[in-house]
């Protein structure tokens, strides 16, 4: 089947769309992934940052108070 001179034309700006589309695409993934990458490190700051409270936490002293205490 032959292509008419109109209809190379409509298919050659039809592919010019799409790799347009396919560069916007392109920008968004590499826009959004470098997103992803700073809220994993967000994400891990905060792990380390909860877990040196833990162990802190777990380092200070206990007292036990009893909780049946005559107030007098």
């Amino acid at each position: 089947m032959k292509f008419t001179e109109e209809q190379l034309d409509l298919s050659e700006s039809r592919i010019t769309e799409i790799e347009k589309s396919i560069c916007i695409m392109q920008d968004s993934m590499t826009e959004l992934s470098e997103h992803i990458r700073e809220t994993q490190r967000y994400l891990i700051k905060l792990a380390h940052h909860q877990s040196e409270i833990t162990k802190r936490i777990s380092a200070w002293p206990f007292i036990a108070v009893d909780s049946n205490r005559d107030e007098t």
